[in-house]
C-alpha cells in the first residue's frame, strides 16, 4: 500500500482501487458498475442511469435525521495522457501509484486525481470515516472532461439536499462560488478564389505564452489570431492589390492561441515588409511580459497563383481584425474577476470557405446570449453562417451562502485561518446542477493538485488529509 503513515488509510485505499479501474472518458462502465457494486455491498440505495451516472444515498446516523443533508458531488472520468515511450493501455492497465517527496504521482501517466479525489472522498464517507453524520449523497457524474455530458444527462429530481460539495477543485484553502457558463462557435465564411499575379509572401507570428481560454484570459496575453487580423489589416489598408491566400492559428477553441500564419499575394513585396515590420514594433511595446518571446516574420515564398478575390480578403480579413476578443466584462461584487469574455480560438481556410472556431464564456445566460447575437450578426453581413454548440449554464456567484459559511468556519477551527472565496472563470459541473436545481446552495472544492490533464499531475497527499479532515468537521 502507498501512503503507509497516511492519517486515513480508508481513503488512501479507494484512491487506489480506482486507480486501478480503466476510467477514460466515454469508458466508465467498469467505475460506475465498481459503485453500484459497492453499494450493493453496504444496503446502500443507489441509482444508476443509462449514461453511467451513480447517486449513492446514506441516511443519517441516529438522532441526526433533522438535520439538512448534503449532497457531494465529483466525475469518474480523467483525462488520459502519458509521456512518450510509455508503454500503457488506458483501456485496460491500472495505473502505477508511487509517492515522491510528499506528493502522489503516477508512473509516465496522468495520476486521475481530477477527480479521483472526489471519488476517494465520497467511498470513504460512505464506508463509515465519520462516526456521526447528517443524511448523504453522493453524486458521481460521467464524461466531464468532454462535455460535462454526465452532469447533462442526470435526472435531478432525485436530489433532495440542498446544500453541495463539488470536489473538482485544487486547493483546499480556496472556495469557489462561482463560475462561468460557456459556448462554441463554428463561424463560416465563404470565400471564392481567382487567379493571382504578384509575390506571394508568409507572414508568420510565434512565440506568445497562450494559456486557457478561461482561467488565463485575465492575465492580458495576446491572442495571435487577434494580431493576425490586425497586420493584415494594415497591409490591406496600405497596400492595393493585396490578397489573402490562407490563414491559419491556434489549435483548440478553448486555448489562446500561440501562433498563427497567413499567405498573401502581393504587388510590392518590399512595401509589404515594411508595413509588417512596423506593425512588429508596435505589437512588441504593447505585449505583456509573459509574450516577451513573440515574433512576428515575414518572408518570400514560392509563388502562388490562385488567391481569394478582393472582396473574400475583405471579409476574412474584417472578421479577423474586428471580432471582439478577450475580457469584455468584470464582476461588480468581486473585484478583479472576469465575467464575460470571448476566444478567437482557431481559424482555418479551406478551398471554398475560412472557418473561425470560437469560445464564450460567462456565468450569466444574457451575456452568452449577446455573443450569439453578435456572432450571427457577423456571419449574415459576411453572408456567411455560425452554429453554436456545447453550451452550458454558469453559476452567479451569491452574497450569501451556509455551505460557504460551515466550510470557511470548519477550515478555520482546523486551521486557524480563514480560506479564500473566488469565482472562477471556466466551468464546472456546479452549473449545470444549479440550472436544474436553482434552490441548491453549493461551493467547490478540493484539494491540491498540480499539473492536471498531464503525466506530471501530482496529488500533494498533506493537503488530501487536511481536506478530509475538513470534510468530516462538515459532516
Amino acid at each position: 500500500m502507498i501512503c503507509e503513515n497516511f492519517l486515513y488509510p480508508k481513503l488512501i485505499k479507494f484512491f487506489e482501487e480506482i486507480s486501478a479501474i480503466p476510467r477514460a472518458s466515454y469508458h466508465e462502465e467498469k467505475i460506475s458498475e465498481y459503485l453500484v457494486n459497492f453499494a450493493k455491498a453496504r444496503g446502500l440505495e443507489y441509482y444508476c442511469d443509462k449514461v453511467g451516472n451513480v447517486l449513492i444515498n446514506m441516511p443519517a446516523s441516529k438522532g441526526r435525521e433533522n438535520e439538512s443533508p448534503i449532497l457531494f458531488q465529483g466525475h469518474t472520468d480523467m483525462v488520459c495522457e502519458k509521456n512518450e515511450g510509455i508503454e500503457h493501455d488506458f483501456s485496460k492497465d491500472p495505473l502505477k501509484l508511487y509517492e515522491k517527496d510528499g506528493w502522489l504521482k503516477a508512473e509516465g501517466t496522468t495520476l486521475g486525481a481530477d477527480n479521483g479525489v472526489a471519488v476517494a472522498v465520497m467511498l470513504a464517507l460512505l464506508d463509515g470515516a465519520a462516526e456521526s453524520h447528517r443524511a448523504i449523497q453522493c453524486l458521481f457524474t460521467v464524461s466531464e472532461e468532454v462535455g460535462l455530458d454526465g452532469a447533462k444527462a442526470f435526472d435531478y429530481s432525485r436530489i433532495y439536499a440542498r446544500k453541495m460539495i463539488n470536489m473538482d477543485s485544487a486547493d483546499e484553502e480556496l472556495i469557489i462560488a462561482g463560475c462561468a457558463g460557456g459556448l462554441r462557435t463554428n463561424l463560416d465564411i465563404p470565400i471564392t478564389r481567382e487567379t493571382a499575379h504578384g509575390t506571394t509572401l508568409k507572414i508568420g507570428i510565434k512565440g506568445l505564452f497562450g494559456g486557457h481560454s478561461g482561467e488565463d484570459i485575465h492575465r492580458g496575453r495576446a491572442n495571435a489570431n487577434k494580431l493576425m487580423g490586425r497586420v493584415l489589416a494594415a497591409c490591406l489598408s496600405e497596400h492595393d492589390g493585396l490578397r489573402l491566400v490562407s490563414v491559419s492559428g491556434g489549435t483548440k477553441e478553448n486555448a489562446i492561441p500561440r501562433e498563427s500564419e497567413s499567405v498573401i499575394v502581393c504587388k510590392d513585396a518590399e512595401a509589404v515588409e515594411k508595413t509588417v515590420n512596423k506593425i512588429s514594433g508596435e505589437i512588441k511595446d504593447e505585449l505583456c511580459a509573459d509574450d516577451k518571446a513573440f515574433n512576428l516574420a515575414v518572408k518570400q515564398i514560392v509563388s502562388c497563383d490562385r488567391a481569394m478575390t478582393a472582396e473574400s480578403t475583405e471579409k476574412v480579413i474584417f472578421f479577423m481584425s474586428t471580432v471582439s476578443n478577450g475580457v469584455f466584462e468584470r464582476s461588480a461584487e468581486l473585484s478583479g474577476i472576469v465575467e464575460y469574455s470571448r476566444n478567437l480560438g482557431v481559424v482555418s481556410t479551406y478551398e471554398d470557405k475560412f472557418e473561425a472556431l470560437l469560445n464564450t464564456r460567462s456565468a450569466r445566460d444574457s451575456q452568452i446570449d449577446c455573443s450569439i447575437r453578435e456572432i450571427d450578426f457577423y456571419a449574415k453581413m459576411l453572408s456567411g453562417s455560425s452554429n453554436h454548440y456545447n453550451r452550458y449554464p454558469g453559476w452567479v456567484y451569491a452574497e450569501s451562502s451556509e455551505i460557504r459559511e460551515e466550510y470557511a468556519e470548519a477550515y478555520k477551527a482546523l486551521f486557524g485561518k480563514m480560506p479564500t472565496v473566488e469565482v472562477i472563470h471556466a466551468g464546472l459541473e456546479c452549473g449545470i446542477i444549479k440550472a436544474a436545481i436553482p434552490d441548491m446552495d453549493m461551493i467547490s472544492c478540493g484539494p491540491v493538485v498540480v499539473n492536471l490533464h498531464s503525466p506530471d499531475e501530482a496529488l500533494n497527499i498533506a493537503s488530501f488529509e487536511r481536506f478530509f479532515n475538513i470534510i468530516l468537521t462538515l459532516v
